[in-house]
């Protein structure tokens, strides 16, 4: 029975320990085919030359995914899991409606920061991927827009910001953080030692003009 036992525990490490290593290798394989994508653009971009990032023959890459394609589709939407969730976070962390809105441009302008290469990924190079995927494949979520838009009409009804359309509210909110950050990651020069003032003060405006008055 000791011995059966023994056998079994060794039997199921051993199978845990592969699946560890095919879970490390497969966030290898979407680690590289980001930063290539970057690197090289879509048309450009290859499974060969992920494989050769990471040190395995391209028939391992396809062990894990289709084509370029899905394993794109899988770069995006880990990005977008990520940034959902620091979004969620920021909304939960005030019942406040006018600081919770601040909470959520602050919680996008720090993802854009802290994540250069997958915010490029999903807002600037390929924003199409967030809004198809093959069949059967697992849907790009877009719960950051509707919780943003949950955010504005809130804070509409508890009259922290102007009255009309909470699409339109919600795209004037959208817009002015995105293009801040995306100054930023491509063009830093601009801002030089004055990133963070300059952030601020986008989002000062962006929130002054959607007030009251």
């Amino acid at each position: 029975m000791d011995t059966q036992t023994r056998t079994q525990r060794t039997r199921t490490a051993s199978r845990q320990r592969r699946e560890q290593e095919k879970e490390e290798l497969r966030e290898g394989i979407l680690a590289a085919a980001a930063a290539l994508f970057l690197e090289h653009g879509y048309e450009a971009f290859s499974l060969r030359q992920v494989a050769e990032q990471i040190g395995y023959s391209p028939t391992t890459i396809y062990l894990y995914f289709e084509d370029k394609d899905s394993l794109l589709f899988a770069v995006v939407d880990q990005a977008y899991d990520r940034f959902t969730r620091n979004l969620q976070a920021a909304y939960d962390s005030t019942g406040d409606p006018q600081q919770r809105l601040r909470a959520l441009a602050e919680a996008y302008i720090a993802f854009g920061r802290q994540n250069p290469a997958a915010y490029q990924t999903i807002f600037m190079q390929r924003p199409d991927f967030l809004l198809k995927w093959k069949a059967g494949a697992k849907q790009p979520r877009a719960t950051s827009l509707l919780i943003l838009k949950q955010a504005v009409q809130q804070a509409q009804e508890a009259g922290a910001i102007t009255g009309g359309n909470v699409d339109t509210l919600s795209d004037v909110l959208w817009a002015s953080v995105h293009g801040a950050v995306s100054l930023a990651i491509s063009m830093p020069q601009l801002f030089g030692d004055n990133l963070d003032a300059s952030f601020a003060a986008v989002l000062d405006a962006a929130l002054k003009g959607i007030s009251p008055g």
